[in-house]
């Protein structure tokens, strides 16, 4: 009789350890009715926040008051409410908001493709570079949150477009881009490097956004001259580990015949993003963090270039390969079957034995 207790665990667990599919549902939330939408090209507006980064001026930079962060963090949180619960009330009330921080909330109906954003970005009469916001204002219908991020736009090889083509090609499957609104610093107080601060709108859009089981990319690039040894993709998870998310991509990118590494704690060490802010950040909270470094070669390189966009965008269309099967029923009464087989002989084979 003692067996009983581990047959009934046994059942449990291969019951319950199976990978769990939800039947995919092809249908995504609308986006919230009573929004008047711009009709215009998305990289249209995309290139007015690109011609307005601050450039590696230091002085430049406006620091955000305590204020200033509640403010944006509230922001924030109606955004993401408007969108996952399809709530104009709650879009609204973000753009009215942002009024009073120099913030515009610009809904954007893609001309190019029909596919409609919220642009949040500041107004055209301050430049303080604190980041502009790109949302999907459909709810997406896969389960995991991706967001993508680009903390060193032109400072790290045009990364903010890199990050924008994958965001607007997986739609609606991303959540949303962040892209800071300055060049990194570089020296030993990084006033502008928005990866390795702990304050800044830009982190603070981070924390807002970043939820349990989420997966956060970031796109980073590398000078090949300076790291000659390095292969054309370095991936990291900033503490030496590895998570699915980065695996799958990993695949996607050597299946394209682009060599990848992966930082393991010791190798690729100087592109692993040990002290990345946002990774610390997203491992805390239980979030997927996919630090990308990429070479040179391939940013100019329109071929690899493209490689390496549609390896990061099929690995989110495809929920990175996360479980995709269903419960089958027959396997846990196949595994119920084989457990009573041998339930029932041990309790024979045991009534032959003497007491």
């Amino acid at each position: 009789m003692r067996i009983i207790p581990v047959i009934i665990l046994l059942i449990i667990v291969s019951t319950f350890s199976m990978p769990v599919h939800h039947s995919s549902v092809n249908i995504s939330q609308l986006p919230p009715t009573g929004i008047t939408w711009v009709k215009e090209p998305l990289q249209q507006v995309y290139n007015l926040i690109q011609n307005r980064f601050i450039g590696l001026i230091p002085g430049n930079y406006t620091e955000p008051s305590s204020s200033d962060y509640s403010t944006m963090n509230t922001i924030f949180g109606l955004i993401d409410t408007g969108v996952s619960q399809s709530d104009a009330g709650s879009i609204l009330s973000a753009s009215n908001i942002a009024t009073q921080l120099e913030y515009q909330l610009i809904p954007v109906n893609d001309s190019a493709t029909g596919n409609k954003y919220y642009v949040l970005m500041e107004n055209t009469t301050v430049n303080r570079g604190w980041g502009s916001y790109l949302f999907t204002a459909e709810g997406s219908p896969s389960r995991t949150r991706v967001i993508i991020e680009a903390p060193h736009p032109v400072t790290d090889f045009n990364s903010q477009q890199i990050a924008y083509t994958i965001f607007t090609s997986a739609y609606p499957h991303v959540t949303a881009l962040l892209v800071s609104g300055v060049e990194r610093t570089f020296g030993p107080n990084g006033e502008t490097d928005m990866a390795h601060r702990t304050q800044s709108i830009f982190e603070t859009a981070h924390e807002a956004f970043t939820k349990f089981g989420s997966v956060i990319i970031q796109i980073h690039g590398f000078d090949a001259s300076h790291h000659p040894t390095e292969p054309l993709v370095v991936l990291s998870d900033g503490d030496g580990g590895i998570n699915g998310a980065l695996q799958a991509i990993a695949s996607r990118l050597e299946a394209a015949n682009l060599s990848v590494g992966i930082f393991d704690g010791f190798t690729h060490e100087k592109l692993g993003a040990q002290k990345n802010i946002q990774g610390r950040y997203a491992r805390a909270f239980g979030a997927g963090f996919v630090h990308s470094e990429i070479s040179s070669i391939v940013v100019y390189n329109d071929n690899l270039l493209t490689q390496y966009e549609n390896s990061l965008t099929q690995s989110i269309l495809n929920n990175f390969g996360f479980p995709a099967y269903r419960i089958d029923i027959k396997i846990p009464i196949i595994a119920l079957g084989i457990m009573s087989f041998f339930f029932v002989a041990s309790y024979r084979f045991s009534k032959t034995r003497p007491d």
